[in-house]
C-alpha cells in the first residue's frame, strides 16, 4: 500500500484510492482495471492526479505559516518527528487521517490553552460515529504526550487525558476469547489452508495483519521473528511444540507462512473472513469467535502456564494483556470453584 508520502489518501472498498481534503473534497485516483490495489501508485497517471491534488493543498497550506503556538504548527512537528517517522507506514497512514481532522478542527487554536471543554466539544462533533469520536480523543492526548517530552507545554499538561470514552450505542462489541474446547472443534476436519493460521495465532498472540504476512524465513524452529506491523516492533517468541511440529509437518509453499486454498497469500481481511466462514458453518460454534479473539486466548494460556506480566505484554501490548487476563483469571476461579464442589461431594 502507499506508504506515508502519499498522504490524504484511503482506501475505499478495498479496491479504490481517493483523495481527501476540505480543500479539494474526496476525489477518485485513477485506477487500472485488473491490477490490485497494492500497485496503483506505481502507475504514472495515479502519480500526476495525486501530484496535482497535493499541490492545491500544499500551495494554500504554505500561503500562511501556522502560528508556533497553534495546533497546525504542534502536528506539523509530530509529523516530522522520528517518534511518528518510526512507526509502520500503514498506523502512519492511520494517524494521518486524525491529524488532519485535528487540524481541520483546531488548527489556530492554541495548544497550550485549550481546555477539557474545547477539545471535548471536537471530539462530542464526531459522536455519530464512536470510533472516530475516540480516535480523536485518542490522538490528541498522544499530541499532548509527545509536546511534553520536547518541553511545548508545562509538565504533566494534557487536558485530553480526562476525557471519558463515549459508549458505543448497545454497548461495546466484545470480543470473546475462544475456549479449548472451541478451538479443538474449529481444528478439528478443518481444511490446513485454516488450521495453520489458527495455529499461529494461538500460539503467537499476534494480530491477523502479521499473522497473514508470516514468512518461513520467520519461522527459526524454537523460535518466530515477529516485527509487527502497528508498533514496529521486533519480537522474538518461542515457538510452542504444537506449532512447531505442525510447520515441520506442512508443504512449504511461496514465502509466507499461511496461504489459501489455491495457495496464494491471505489478506488480513480475507484471512477474518475464511475464519468467521468456517465458525458458522460448525454445529455448536458460537458465531462470535475471531481472529482477534485467538490473541486474547493465546494470552489466557501465557498467563495460566506462569508468564510474568512483562512477558505477555511484551507479546500482546498491554490492552490485549488486560482483557486475557480477565478472562483466565475468570476461567481459573471457573476451575477451583468446580473443584471445590467435587471434593465436597466425594466428601
Amino acid at each position: 500500500m502507499p506508504g506515508p508520502d502519499f498522504r490524504y489518501t484511503y482506501l475505499a472498498k478495498g479496491k479504490y484510492w481517493r483523495f481527501r481534503h476540505k480543500l479539494t473534497g474526496d476525489v477518485a485516483l485513477p485506477h487500472v482495471r485488473g491490477l490490485h490495489w497494492s500497485k496503483q501508485p506505481e502507475r504514472a497517471e495515479f502519480l500526476q492526479r495525486y501530484a496535482e491534488l497535493f499541490e492545491v493543498v500544499e500551495k494554500r497550506g504554505s500561503a500562511v505559516p501556522p502560528s508556533r503556538s497553534s495546533f497546525a504548527w504542534l502536528v506539523q512537528q509530530y509529523r516530522r518527528s522520528p517518534e511518528f517517522s518510526g512507526l509502520a507506514d500503514a498506523t502512519q497512514l492511520d494517524y494521518g487521517r486524525t491529524l488532519d481532522l485535528i487540524v481541520e478542527e483546531l488548527g489556530e487554536v492554541r495548544f497550550a490553552v485549550a481546555t477539557r471543554n474545547i477539545l471535548r466539544e471536537v471530539r462530542d462533533g464526531h459522536a455519530s460515529t464512536v470510533r472516530k469520536a475516540h480516535k480523536i480523543k485518542q490522538m490528541l492526548s498522544r499530541l499532548y504526550s509527545w509536546a511534553d517530552e520536547q518541553d511545548l507545554v508545562p509538565a504533566g499538561f494534557n487536558p485530553a487525558k480526562g476525557i471519558k470514552r463515549l459508549k458505543r450505542k448497545g454497548g461495546d462489541r466484545e470480543i470473546v476469547v475462544w475456549s479449548d474446547a472451541e478451538v479443538e472443534l474449529f481444528l478439528a476436519g478443518a481444511p490446513q489452508h485454516l488450521v495453520t493460521p489458527v495455529l499461529v495465532a494461538l500460539y503467537t498472540g499476534q494480530r491477523r495483519e502479521d499473522v497473514a504476512k508470516m514468512t518461513w524465513q520467520q519461522f527459526q524452529g524454537d523460535v518466530i521473528r515477529v516485527r509487527q506491523s502497528k508498533t514496529t516492533a521486533l519480537l522474538d517468541i518461542a515457538c510452542h511444540g504444537a506449532l512447531r511440529r505442525h510447520l515441520e509437518a506442512i508443504p512449504r509453499v511461496g514465502v509466507v507462512i499461511c496461504t489459501t486454498a489455491e495457495g496464494k497469500a491471505y489478506t488480513p481481511n480475507g484471512l477474518s473472513g475464511q475464519v468467521r466462514r468456517r465458525v458458522e458453518s460448525i454445529d455448536g460454534m458460537p458465531n462470535n469467535r475471531s481472529m482477534h479473539g485467538l490473541r486474547y486466548a493465546a494470552g489466557s494460556r501465557m498467563e495460566e502456564a506462569g508468564c510474568t506480566v512483562a512477558e505477555i505484554e511484551s507479546v500482546l501490548g498491554h490492552q490485549t494483556f488486560k482483557m486475557a487476563l480477565k478472562y483466565a483469571s475468570q476461567r481459573l476461579r471457573a476451575k477451583a470453584a468446580m473443584a471445590k464442589m467435587e471434593a465436597a461431594e466425594s466428601a
